[in-house]
């Protein structure tokens, strides 16, 4: 087949260069068959040009020509190339950068087939081993040196934790330091908070505790200047010096009960004026939605009206002539009420209206006053509603002074077997003794039960009576290792830690020792055969002593009311 086409000039219109779509070829008749003629045969030209993708080029700089690296000539497009068993190389470019180089452009170049074996390019993680002189394995050893090396790290890695040991307990040591000094801190700041408040109470006495440990101290102070007068004098001298011990004994207990009178005084003042305020306040309780209600009652109203007359008659900075008028008030008052003491009291107020009137000395009247004000309250206190339905309280004979007191003034403690002696008889019989002392180390068993959650209530039934027999008695007042005898260092921590604290299961320690002997687990390892006999022996004589504490720990913890005993934030 020949096809007729018109050749232009190429290099004219190469640029231009535009193929139509559709395109006659006439076909020419064939010689050897008869009939037959040239024909004329319509083709139309599928324009299907490639896009050539830019590889990169570079720019001639003398002759400014821009030459691109192409990819292929002609070929048809990628869609329609199978790669399956090609080997090619395609050149990405992600940016393009315009750079000028005098060197020569490197360009990848496709390899195939046993090229690629024989080819070997260097690469930045090859080693190049270059030959030297022959090394026998000994030398080889020698110079890697395994075994030094591994003794080296071992070495620096045994010095690194010596360093961190020693570090560490550099730290620990500081720590306990610092906790040491803060316990020192505290303690001496507890010492001295208790010598402060020692001299407070003992300067300023308030309750009969305070009172008893002023005694004891006189008692104390009288056996040592007792013991000075033995060793120094005998004879004539010797009564003489006792003489004058008995008279400072003498003053200090005189200023001593001084001083608990007009503080029992001045006590007795004060509840007067906080029953006369209670007598008069009205009667107060929660109604609907939590209001408060409030009734003043004629029984208040009377309380308000009598009780000012009372604080007037209790006044001593009237003048007599006001004294005088409310005198005769308090007659017209008296006047309504109905008590059997009326007469009685109307009798010293004209005695004492008497004696003004004659400008008596205010002072020989204290005794009459007194008597009148005692009356006064008497008549407001009653009630003969009350009077009526008022029951009497239980009282009990006492063995020592035989006067009926109320059985609630008669001292109770675990030893007793019956209460027979009321308690003023008991605090005369022997020397003075400073409970206060023996109620401190009863805190302390008592707040170290609680810590603890022990299930027994042999610390919060004893008394304080009790653990004075069991530290002079029993212990004979000194600690058991130490033998120290100031009884405010003494405690009574548990013998062996794991068992509840009872009176035989306990030893006499100061603080200090107790806190150490709290540690201990096992008591053999520490402590002589000898001193754990007599510590036996000891426990055996509290067994003894404390019989009937058994009886009343079952009877306590079965009722289930030692729970809160002992625990209130006063005493523990």
């Amino acid at each position: 087949m020949d096809l007729e086409l018109t050749e232009n000039a190429p290099q004219a219109n190469h640029n231009n260069l535009s193929l139509p779509e559709v395109i006659t070829v006439r076909v020419p008749a064939d010689d050897f068959l008869e009939g037959n003629t040239s024909r004329d045969i319509v083709v139309e030209i599928e324009n299907l040009p490639i896009v050539k993708p830019f590889l990169g080029g570079h720019i001639d700089k003398v002759t400014k020509l821009e030459y691109h690296d192409a990819y292929t000539q002609t070929g048809p497009p990628f869609e329609r190339i199978k790669f399956d068993g090609i080997l090619s190389r395609d050149t990405q470019t992600v940016e393009v950068k315009t750079v000028e180089v005098d060197t020569p452009l490197d360009q990848a170049v496709a390899v195939y087939g046993e090229a690629v074996e024989k080819t070997f390019a260097t690469r930045l993680t090859d080693r190049v081993i270059q030959p030297g002189p022959y090394e026998t394995y000994e030398e080889m050893s020698k110079r890697i040196n395994f075994v030094g090396k591994v003794t080296m790290i071992q070495r620096n890695l045994r010095r690194y934790r010596w360093q961190e040991l020693i570090r560490e307990s550099a730290a620990e040591w500081r720590r306990l330091q610092q906790e040491q000094i803060r316990r020192e801190e505290k303690r001496i700041k507890v010492h001295s908070d208790g010598y402060r408040k020692e001299c407070i109470v003992k300067t300023f006495p308030k309750t009969k505790e305070d009172f008893d440990a002023l005694y004891a101290q006189i008692q104390h102070w009288k056996e040592n200047e007792l013991k000075l007068i033995c060793e120094k004098y005998s004879g004539a001298p010797k009564i003489a010096e006792m003489n004058i011990l008995l008279d400072k004994e003498v003053q200090l207990l005189n200023g001593i009960e001084r001083q608990r009178q007009l503080l029992k005084q001045e006590i007795r003042k004060q509840r007067n004026e906080q029953k006369l305020k209670n007598m008069g306040d009205p009667i107060k309780w929660i109604g609907y939605k939590e209001l408060i209600i409030q009734m003043d009652t004629l029984r208040n109203q009377r309380a308000r009206y009598l009780g000012s007359y009372y604080q007037k008659l209790s006044d001593e900075d009237l003048k007599n002539n006001d004294r005088i008028e409310l005198l005769n008030q308090v007659s017209e008052v008296l006047t309504n009420e109905d008590h059997p003491a009326i007469g009685e009291l109307e009798t010293l107020l004209q005695r004492e209206r008497q004696l003004l009137l004659c400008k008596v000395d205010e002072s020989s009247m204290d005794l009459l006053r007194k008597r009148q004000l005692i009356l006064m309250m008497d008549i407001i206190q009653y009630d003969k509603f009350k009077q009526e339905k008022k029951h009497e309280q239980p009282t009990r004979l006492c063995k020592k002074c035989s006067t009926v007191q109320p059985i609630r003034r008669f001292p109770l403690d675990t030893r007793q077997k019956s209460a027979s002696v009321c308690e003023r008889c008991t605090d005369l019989h022997g020397p003075a003794v400073d409970i206060s002392i023996y109620r401190s180390i009863l805190r302390s068993i008592r707040r170290d039960e609680k810590k603890r959650a022990a299930p027994s209530s042999y610390a919060f039934i004893i008394q304080d009576t009790d653990i004075r027999y069991i530290v002079e008695n029993i212990w004979h007042g000194h600690s058991a290792i130490s033998s120290e005898t100031i009884r405010a260092e003494l405690r009574l921590p548990r013998w062996n830690a794991s068992k509840d604290w009872t009176p035989w299961n306990c030893i006499c320690l100061t603080e200090s020792e107790a806190r150490a002997h709290l540690k201990i687990v096992n008591l053999s390892n520490y402590y002589e055969e000898s001193i754990i006999k007599d510590i036996e022996n000891k426990h055996a004589l509290a067994r003894s002593g404390f019989r009937q504490l058994r009886e009343i720990d079952q009877a306590f913890v079965e009722s289930g009311t030692w729970w809160n005993a002992g625990l209130c934030e006063k005493t523990v």
